[in-house]
């Protein structure tokens, strides 16, 4: 992340125009959580998802086909990203979507995110 933050930097002086690049990590973390949530079922960092309760488990089956973090599908469908002047916020508006950051992590900036945020940085600055 040292990286990621001396090439944001570097960017902040060469341009003041951050929304293209802000718009490349947006979409790229966003990606990444519906991934999280749709396939990989693990954390930023690799860690797999606690299984669920399987009371819950065969309660939810009864409702839905769903994975974790799948009963209805509104969490990975709602994750979006806002973009700012100098920053941008990747998340979900659904209420609950905090609580399961808590105990599942799907938002973070993994290995992989980091090395495709600094790619979209050193192409913005022509490297």
């Amino acid at each position: 992340m040292d990286d990621c933050r001396d090439l944001f930097a570097r960017l902040r002086a060469h341009t003041d125009d951050l929304r293209p690049v802000l718009n490349a990590i947006g979409n790229e973390l966003t990606e990444s959580a519906r991934s999280r949530i749709a396939d990989e079922k693990k954390s930023p960092e690799g860690e797999d998802w606690a299984e669920l309760d399987p009371d819950y488990a065969a309660r939810k089956r009864q409702y839905s086909s769903g994975g974790i973090l799948e009963y209805t599908g509104n969490l990975l469908n709602s994750m979006t990203y806002n973009v700012s002047a100098t920053d941008v916020r990747v998340g979900s508006n659904e209420v609950y979507a905090n609580r399961h950051q808590q105990t599942r992590p799907y938002l973070g900036v993994s290995e992989d995110d980091a090395n495709a945020i600094n790619q979209f940085i050193r192409d913005a600055l022509g490297e």
